[in-house]
């Protein structure tokens, strides 16, 4: 799954169409919400896709702040400690093997998830979580980077408005 956002009267071809997976649109969402309340309350559907957005005069000025950012420094900033929170979030216990390393239901033993990891081959072991019984919080697996933000603004600049589909 993941957001398809439309121009609305793009002028250009970097304006017509934007897209992220849900795990990159999530946290670059969550930025602009975070950082530009007052630009993104235009939009009240950020995490929907029901074509919600913002019209043309909304875009370019969220476009203005994102790029304001993005040149000064902002955006790296945030993406660093966004990584730094990511990193620091603690293991969660793996429910697909108990947090035992090894996966006894009926698919871990039908791929041999069931048996401890071998070292020579990478085989064996809970699939979920490498056989160590834990592994990253579902949260880690949402990135967030500069170049996102970038292309996303010089779509919002070129898009003539847009919507979240």
């Amino acid at each position: 799954m993941g957001m398809d956002v439309f121009g609305k009267a793009p002028a250009s071809e970097v304006g017509e169409y934007f897209r992220n997976n849900v795990w990159w649109w999530r946290p670059l969402a969550d930025y602009i919400l975070n950082v530009h309340p007052d630009l993104a309350s235009g939009c009240t559907e950020w995490h929907s896709n029901s074509a919600d957005g913002l019209d043309a005069a909304e875009s370019v000025a969220l476009a203005d702040a994102l790029d304001a950012d993005l040149s000064a420094g902002a955006v790296d900033a945030y993406q660093a400690a966004y990584a730094a929170e990511v990193a620091a979030l603690p293991r969660e216990a793996c429910d697909l093997c108990d947090s035992t390393g090894l996966r006894t239901d009926q698919i871990g033993k039908q791929h041999s998830y069931d048996k401890p990891r071998d070292p020579a081959t990478g085989l064996g072991g809970c699939n979920g979580c490498a056989g160590e019984g834990t592994r990253a919080p579902w949260a880690a697996s949402y990135p967030f980077s500069t170049e996102n933000v970038r292309e996303f603004a010089a779509f919002v600049r070129a898009s003539g408005g847009f919507e979240i589909c």
